[in-house]
């Protein structure tokens, strides 16, 4: 198996990872809030502030990987396309969202999403670079 089938292969499954996991009605930010509460025994405020700093550094991680992902099962190693598919994923996972019970799609998680998958590449872009000399 070439390398780019591995990665191609990697970032489909990832993909399919965040489908499951947006498609459970119990992974909404009430109730990560009120696991935070519990577990931390924090008050409804405290934890509403960690629970949006943690909910939303979820979708910078998830996607960044996905863009890395993306970006490595290409030939050419094409930065703009990774992001634009990274982007597209995540805009067509908001829309999926809507049909969640107790779920809601959001045009600001798709650019907090494409946020992170461009962070992650340019990361990975100037660590090439280092890397390289």
């Amino acid at each position: 198996m070439k390398k780019r089938h591995f990665w191609l292969a990697a970032a489909i499954i990832w993909c399919a990872a965040i489908f499951i996991a947006t498609a459970s009605p119990s992974s909404t930010g009430g109730n990560t809030q009120l696991l935070i509460e519990k577990f931390l025994q924090l008050s409804a405020d405290q934890a509403a502030l960690l629970n949006f700093i943690f909910r939303k550094f979820v979708h910078l991680s998830a996607f960044g990987l996905l863009a890395i992902l993306f970006y490595n099962s290409f030939e050419k190693r094409n930065f703009f396309l990774a992001w634009m598919i990274t982007t597209l994923y995540a805009a067509t996972d908001e829309i999926h969202q809507v049909f969640v019970p107790s779920r809601t799609g959001s045009v600001v998680d798709v650019g907090i999403d494409s946020l992170g998958a461009l962070i992650a590449l340019l990361l990975l872009k100037f660590y090439i670079a280092k890397k390289k000399g």
